[in-house]
């Protein structure tokens, strides 16, 4: 292999490396975020634990899991509910207005999604 040849490859790994450095993918996100236009629950307080992620619209929709911290990345009001019969029943835990958080909300199970 020429040194020509070697000096290319070289800087071609160098520029593959770098631009690792500098481009993360939206899954490789903080754990404790919650990407633009979702809402977001955690498993646990202070936004620690599992996380999962909506995208839904508006309406009234039960958690896949328990939400003990919650995030409003989305363009909705969300209000969040510890539910007993059904959404929007039980006892009413947080409004989150647009770009908002609550790290100790309580328990949710359900959520109503204001357009």
């Amino acid at each position: 292999m020429s040194m020509l040849t070697k000096s290319l490859a070289t800087v071609a790994v160098a520029g593959a490396l770098l631009g690792g450095t500098f481009a993360t993918p939206a899954a490789a996100a903080a754990p404790n975020t919650c990407p633009k236009g979702r809402f977001c629950g955690w498993s646990g307080t202070n936004r620690t634990g599992t996380r999962t992620v909506y995208s839904e619209t508006p309406g009234c929709i039960p958690l896949a899991h328990i939400a003990r911290s919650v995030s409003n990345q989305t363009s909705y009001t969300l209000v969040f509910w510890k539910a007993t019969l059904g959404c929007a029943t039980g006892t009413k835990l947080v409004t989150l207005k647009p770009g908002s958080y609550a790290d100790n909300p309580g328990s949710a199970n359900s959520v109503e999604i204001y357009g």
